[in-house]
């Protein structure tokens, strides 16, 4: 039945994310999944080094979750926006008073991170009266077109020109950077200094909002440089400018605080969630606004919104994954595992000239392979001439029976949060043999 469903899946839909073309992806078939692991149709085991695509935080099976879905299509399966019921209660009272930073005032719950990152857009031009949006290169901030124009990637205008109004910022990533600093002090002030000549160059009066995730996460999981977001924070206070943080990958507790950007004792005007709210049992994303934006909407229409939000199946969801998260002492289980898991990369590092740098926060880590580790000259090609991080991904799959996900020349280490460290070590007992093959490539000095 599985190859069955799996022709009827290539002839009738189209696949995401592929970086291929319909005809070329060979899509992998999921069975079914449990914990940290998934079975394909064949019965083989596999560890989902990626959660998915950062977003499986609990785990597959969470009996209470599920538990939570059912219960909630049984009593009321949907719900218009515009109307309240128990779950949108209790959930917002839970983010806003036990989750969100001090200064939050509302959430808004949509169906994931690019609508949340849309709204968020509405929001800052609305309430600021401004209409100029900044955003860093090498970010992505989701695929609708407010989120595609907020995206910092090549690929964002590859078939549309993007929304007038969208200026991009240079990403204050070290490793490969064309200036060398004697400390990340050193590097914090320049990318400071050439943020704010730009926002003087573009006009502070006219800029509603400045975008940056907490931690970047498809672009290679970069840690900011020393006091660099707490500087950033400062320039936007000093001229009006909103400070938006998308937490769509680094928040609940990815990174060992339920927000990234807590780790800075930062607090932004508006932050922007999914992925993790819920563990992705049913879709749901949001906008936690601070209480000055949310005092504006007391007094001021909100007139935008979808079919979708606030729904019921994703809240119950993300009440009952929240829970888990305390019941499991998620928190301190992540912050417990966060310097085991840089260890483990630092040591495949030092081991492999393929790998130039690696980078995590908590339990969300990159390995970013390159010809050089001084220099960002990425490994692209394998020896068959095919895209590399293709190759590599389906090899490590196929071969060692790890799934996960990159982009460029670097792979993601982003477990589900309830790994244990026996899980970690054979994880990279399996990452470090499929690592000689990058090694060879590296050695044959094919490009």
């Amino acid at each position: 039945m599985s190859k069955e469903a799996l022709e009827k899946a290539k002839k009738y839909t189209l696949f995401s994310f592929t970086g291929l073309t319909q005809k070329e992806y060979q899509p992998f078939f999921f069975e079914k999944a449990d914990g940290i692991k998934v079975w394909d149709d064949q019965g083989k085991e596999y560890i989902d080094l990626g959660s998915q695509l950062v977003n499986v935080n609990i785990g597959y099976n969470n009996k209470n979750v599920i538990k939570a879905v059912q219960d909630q299509v049984e009593k009321l399966a949907y719900v218009a926006p515009k109307h309240a019921y128990e779950g949108r209660a209790e959930l917002g009272e839970l983010i806003i008073e036990e989750v969100a930073p001090k200064n939050a005032g509302k959430v808004l719950f949509t169906l994931g991170g690019s609508d949340a990152n849309e709204f968020a857009i509405r929001f800052a031009k609305a309430y600021t009266g401004r209409d100029k949006i900044f955003s860093k290169y090498e970010s992505y901030h989701g695929g609708t077109y407010g989120a595609s124009s907020l995206t910092g990637e090549p690929d964002r205008a590859s078939l549309f020109p993007t929304i007038p109004g969208f200026i991009k910022f240079a990403a204050p990533h070290l490793y490969g950077y064309d200036i060398k600093f004697d400390s990340e002090e050193e590097a914090t002030k320049h990318f400071l200094n050439r943020l704010e000549y730009q926002i003087i160059q573009e006009g502070p009066e006219k800029i509603a909002a400045l975008f940056i995730e907490s931690v970047p996460g498809s672009n290679g999981v970069y840690v900011y440089p020393k006091g660099y977001l707490k500087g950033v924070r400062e320039i936007t206070k000093k001229y009006g400018i909103l400070l938006v943080a998308d937490e769509v990958m680094a928040g609940f507790l990815r990174s060992g605080d339920w927000f990234a950007i807590e780790r800075e004792g930062i607090e932004p005007d508006i932050i922007t969630f999914a992925k993790g709210v819920n563990s992705s049992y049913a879709p749901l994303g949001g906008v936690i606004i601070s209480k000055e934006i949310a005092d504006y909407y007391d007094n001021n229409p909100f007139t935008a919104g979808l079919t979708y939000n606030a729904h019921p199946v994703g809240i119950a969801a993300a009440i009952a994954n929240i829970k888990e998260y305390k019941r499991l002492n998620i928190k301190e289980h992540v912050l417990e595992l966060e310097p085991y898991l840089k260890g483990k990369l630092a040591e495949l590092k030092e081991k492999h000239i393929s790998v130039g740098d690696v980078r995590s926060i908590g339990l969300f880590g990159a390995i970013e392979f390159s010809y050089s580790k001084q220099t960002r000259d990425y490994v692209e090609k394998t020896l068959d001439g095919k895209p590399f991080l293709n190759t590599f991904i389906t090899k490590i799959r196929e071969e060692e029976g790890l799934l996960t996900l990159g982009g460029g020349s670097h792979i993601i280490v982003a477990p589900p949060l309830i790994i244990t460290k026996e899980e970690i070590d054979e994880i990279f007992v399996r990452l470090d043999r499929a690592i000689n093959y990058v090694d060879e490539i590296v050695k044959a000095g094919k490009k």
